[in-house]
């Protein structure tokens, strides 16, 4: 969805002032930012920038595909292009659910904190105006809406579906030597429920992978590539390292953020909030 005019103006009843001034902050800093949906680019003033997906790869050993398709097509009687399509098939199905899903997330996050007009177009039909309902069609839909009812009243939302880029802290030795850009899905305010010392930002995101942890990497010690080597090639590490280069930009123009959750939705309905330890230090050495 599109940083809307409308979206400056956001104000959540009884939310604390530095939930509403951190999300007016990083609507103002990266609202030059725009996303291009075909190709799933991004543009700064003109400029195509990486995005933090595509950065991530660079730590992960390339695989080739067509040689993985021909070994197994041999040994399972078949052509390698049918199970090229195969696989295929099953990764654009596991996406399009993944985008459906995440838009149902972002819409009930707002429907929820009193802002219904930013449902997104896919989910205005499951919306319930008068009941201020929001009905799930997908096993995950519902982890969501529990996810959503497990969390804490001392976590504020502060904005779905933001996008930040690098290259903003005044210390210029501390900006990646590639800028980037990116959007997570959800930032959180933590009030440090009457302990402002433990106070800060949460950066949460979905993710809707049938499995987080690879046990066939972990038992033959596949690992990232340099420097995280001591990271278990795997959704969980590579997610670690997506969700540390979201918090980058977001230290850079003053906030603290002090924590990175994965919210594993699940096909039965339920979810896992999974921690991931901070490596933006690493990364900014790194980029």
């Amino acid at each position: 969805m599109e940083f809307e005019t409308s979206r400056y103006d956001i104000d959540i009843q009884n939310e604390p002032i530095e939930a509403r001034e951190a999300r007016k902050l990083i609507l103002e800093t990266f609202k030059d930012l725009s996303f291009i949906e075909e190709g799933h680019k991004y543009y700064l003033n003109g400029e195509e920038l990486i995005s933090v997906t595509t950065l991530i790869k660079r730590f992960v050993e390339e695989t080739d595909f067509n040689e993985v398709a021909e070994k197994k097509a041999i040994r399972d009687g078949c052509s390698a292009q049918e199970l090229l399509d195969k696989w295929q098939f099953i990764n654009l199905k596991a996406t399009t659910t993944g985008t459906l899903v995440h838009e149902f997330g972002e819409s009930y996050g707002w429907m929820i904190n009193g802002h219904p007009e930013l449902i997104t177009e896919s989910c205005i039909i499951k919306y319930v105006k008068n009941k201020n309902w929001m009905i799930p069609t997908r096993k995950k839909e519902e982890a969501i809406i529990c996810f959503m009812n497990d969390l804490p009243k001392s976590y504020h939302l502060v904005l779905n579906e933001a996008r930040v880029y690098s290259g903003l802290n005044s210390d210029e030795a501390k900006n990646p030597k590639q800028k980037y850009c990116g959007t997570f899905d959800m930032l959180y305010y933590y009030d440090g429920d009457g302990d402002k010392n433990k106070a800060g930002f949460v950066i949460f995101d979905y993710k809707t992978n049938s499995k987080i942890e690879s046990e066939y990497n972990r038992t033959n010690g596949k690992h990232l590539l340099e420097p995280f080597i001591n990271m278990v090639e795997e959704a969980k590490s590579e997610y670690t390292l997506q969700l540390s280069a979201y918090q980058i930009p977001l230290e850079d123009i003053g906030l603290k953020v002090i924590g990175r959750r994965l919210i594993w939705l699940k096909d039965d309905g339920t979810y896992e909030k999974i921690p991931l330890i901070d490596v933006s230090s690493t990364l900014r050495n790194v980029l």
